[in-house]
């Protein structure tokens, strides 16, 4: 009896798509595939192989790829651990809006990660984070106007944001 398995081969030909449009520059397919490698979905997880394609990626601007590669320099996924690098790729992908991103700037500012402490920057970022809905920068921005850090101390904002990043 032979028993053929059409989902593994359309899974195998998608893939092999995807490579190919990545080898020839395509930033999402980059993006994609790098996903695929990390997630290991329908291949063996490859968070090296992840970790080029992320970056191929992030190369073009894709700030998602941009936020991911942070991500793994942040944690270590695949890489060594380097927060100075984790925050080039976050910057680069904060300043085109990702607010993941921006919420780890207001972080890493915070608490002095990879980058000398601010907490105006701090401030900064975990405000344009907060205001497009981001809970932890809500939370934060508040601890930051509760403790007076980088600007008045404010209880009545404290109070706005503390009840938003519920």
């Amino acid at each position: 009896m032979i028993i053929f398995s059409l989902p593994v081969f359309a899974e195998n030909t998608f893939i092999t798509k995807i490579e190919n449009l990545a080898e020839r520059g395509f930033s999402d397919a980059q993006y994609n595939l790098a996903r695929i490698y990390a997630n290991g979905e329908s291949v063996d997880q490859d968070l090296v192989t992840a970790e080029y394609w992320f970056r191929k990626s992030a190369e073009q601007g894709n700030l998602d790829a941009q936020y991911q590669l942070g991500r793994m320099y942040d944690s270590g996924l695949g890489v060594s651990i380097n927060k100075k690098e984790a925050f080039k790729w976050y910057s680069l992908s904060a300043e085109q809006g990702s607010i993941d991103a921006q919420y780890n700037l207001g972080l890493a500012y915070r608490l002095g990660i990879g980058v000398d402490q601010s907490f105006t920057k701090s401030l900064k970022w975990y405000k344009e984070s907060a205001s497009k809905g981001h809970s932890g920068a809500q939370y934060n921005l508040n601890l930051l106007f509760e403790e007076g850090l980088a600007t008045r101390q404010d209880i009545s904002d404290a109070i706005k944001w503390y009840r938003c990043g519920r």
